[in-house]
């Protein structure tokens, strides 16, 4: 017999834990740009995003890293970007034909050892990341666009799980 009451028990919610599906979007860019030294690197870096987000450009998979930041933006808007961040004197390098690999969790939380499963695939799709982000129920990658379909096969594989018929 449960020795807990009814009242102390809380509501118990099945759900799913494991990937169940990926999805690939193409047509991304991605940009690096250089901020340098750590005296007023936070006002370079808001300076970065703030040029950007008046060239009315919407950034996502941004990351800081030392003496850069680095975001990806929709492919067709990079010339904007690249514009923009010119006009301000920033210093920058971007990749073109890139794509957004993403893998889908029921609960992220729930699942060991995920990104290094993920991080195998892409390998052995010879797939390099340039970034990475995840939520709740997601891991995004970003990858040459040339190989997202090598990387989708190679995932579904490493997950187990079969191709949808799309």
């Amino acid at each position: 017999m449960n020795s807990r009451s009814t009242a102390s028990k809380g509501i118990y919610i099945e759900r799913e834990s494991g990937v169940y599906d990926f999805d690939a979007d193409y047509g991304v860019a991605h940009v690096n740009v250089t901020i340098g030294p750590p005296e007023g690197r936070t006002e370079r870096t808001i300076k970065v995003f703030r040029t950007v987000a008046d060239a009315g450009v919407p950034v996502f998979l941004a990351k800081l890293h030392g003496h850069e930041v680095s975001f990806a933006v929709e492919e067709g808007r990079l010339g904007d970007v690249e514009r923009a961040l010119q006009e301000a004197g920033f210093a920058y390098r971007s990749r073109r034909d890139l794509a957004i690999v993403t893998v889908h969790v029921g609960t992220l939380n729930d699942v060991t050892g995920i990104m290094v499963r993920i991080a195998d695939a892409l390998q052995l799709a010879g797939a390099r990341m340039y970034g990475v982000g995840d939520s709740h129920s997601s891991v995004q990658c970003l990858i040459d666009g040339r190989d997202a379909r090598a990387a989708l096969a190679q995932l579904m594989s490493a997950f187990g799980v079969e191709a949808s018929g799309e």
